[in-house]
């Protein structure tokens, strides 16, 4: 007599709906052992995806049970609460082939280790892993057209609320404030990602859990174009319908000062001697701090975890008389500046053809870009293109455009002349 293991399983709901739905299946199946007599040997439940077969641990456990001999038969409602994919279907055909699954039975049907039976598995199996994908490629083809309209596709991000009656996204009357501060702050150059969570947590801004946000968590947001308006979605973006928190040139404030690090980069500028010196005790690097907004100290990092001076802190003005006395000892022969100097200025010199040549190079594709966005607006009053694509085409030309113009600033500001 064959001992079958009852397998329900039910995904992509809530747990109370999913719970429901397995209960369902579990009595249906029960209904049909009991009418035609079979042995379940064991009742197995699961709320997790097909999609791939690590998501499904009782699956595997079920497939253990079989190639151990425990189960030789299966009870299930349909082929598809099996599996999605193809791997799973092999796994149970080879199981059939190998002798140790005697057969696979539905609500509907019953498949034999037989040739036929086996093929209709596998084809109702793969009927509903294509029934999945097309769902899937429905679900991104209307995402799609939701982010051109303005709309965003997911729960809102941190700022923002999901507004039910509307279904749109709104500002965040609590939080919104707090988001806004975070690009201030930043945008200066003078606070650290943990300096910003500290100062904030102290003014009240507290997670959903009523904890302090961490630095990576406000690094994501500073790097993130929805707080200005601009939605990005697998790499591409669009125009959001959203009310933003930021302007856009603060935003690439932020950008400049943190170059995908998770300090700012400004604040080394006001710390001439970070990078140049070590802690004389565990040879760790010594690191800077403005205090009360105008002192500067200097204290170990403790990278190693065993030095007794990480405590220990020095004023800058201080350190720069220690300094100032080593290279006061220093001598440099004439003959020697004559070398760095003739070397710096053949440098200069090469970089000057080089700067030249960017200059020229950025001037001639702002040029382009204004013809295209040319092109672009006469297709558009031709009725040549759609405007929701003509929108999206639109900010990406705009956003290209700020970019030139910012690295033509840049270019000319960093012109090196050889001659002051």
């Amino acid at each position: 007599m064959s001992k079958y293991v009852l397998y329900a399983r039910k995904s992509s709901e809530s747990e109370d709906r999913q719970v429901k739905s397995l209960d369902a299946q579990e009595s249906e199946m029960l209904t049909i052992a009991k009418r035609e007599g079979l042995e379940i040997v064991e009742i197995i439940r699961e709320s997790h995806s097909a999609k791939t077969t690590k998501q499904r641990p009782e699956f595997n456990r079920m497939i253990k049970g079989v190639q151990s001999g425990k189960y030789t038969a299966i009870l299930t409602w349909a082929p598809d609460r099996i599996s999605r994919n193809a791997g799973d279907l092999g796994v149970v055909i080879d199981l059939m082939d190998a002798g140790k699954l005697q057969c696979v039975k539905t609500y509907s049907q019953t498949f034999f280790n037989d040739p036929y039976s086996k093929f209709m598995f596998m084809m109702l199996g793969s009927q509903a892993k294509l029934e999945n994908d097309q769902k899937s490629l429905n679900v991104k083809r209307g995402n799609r057209e939701k982010l051109k309209r303005g709309d965003w596709i997911n729960s809102a991000p941190f700022g923002y609320l999901n507004d039910k009656a509307t279904k749109t996204i709104v500002l965040d009357p609590e939080r919104a404030p707090y988001v806004s501060q975070m690009f201030e702050l930043y945008s200066s150059g003078l606070y650290s990602l943990k300096q910003i969570a500290s100062l904030l947590f102290d003014k009240g801004l507290r997670t959903k859990g009523g904890k302090k946000l961490s630095a990576g968590q406000i690094h994501k947001i500073i790097n993130r174009t929805f707080y200005y308006g601009v939605m990005e979605s697998d790499g591409k973006y669009y125009q959001g319908n959203h009310e933003p928190i930021i302007s856009q040139k603060l935003f690439e404030q932020c950008q400049e000062i943190s170059g995908s690090k998770s300090r700012p980069r400004k604040k080394t500028k006001g710390f001439t001697l970070s990078g140049f010196i070590t802690c004389d005790k565990c040879d760790c690097a010594v690191t800077a701090e403005l205090k009360k907004g105008k002192y500067i100290y200097y204290h170990c990092t403790n990278g190693k975890g065993i030095c007794d001076q990480k405590s220990f802190n020095t004023n800058e003005d201080t350190l720069h008389d220690f300094i100032t006395l080593d290279m006061k000892k220093l001598k440099i022969s004439q003959r020697m500046v004559d070398i760095v100097y003739t070397a710096k200025l053949e440098e200069l010199k090469q970089s000057g053809d080089f700067h030249n040549h960017a200059l020229d190079t950025a001037r001639k594709a702002l040029e382009s870009l204004s013809m295209r966005k040319s092109r672009l607006i006469d297709t558009f009053t031709a009725g040549d293109i759609e405007e929701t694509l003509y929108r999206e085409k639109l900010l990406t030309l705009d956003n290209e455009k700020v970019n030139l113009e910012k690295q033509i600033v840049e270019i000319e500001k960093n012109n090196p002349d050889p001659y002051t």
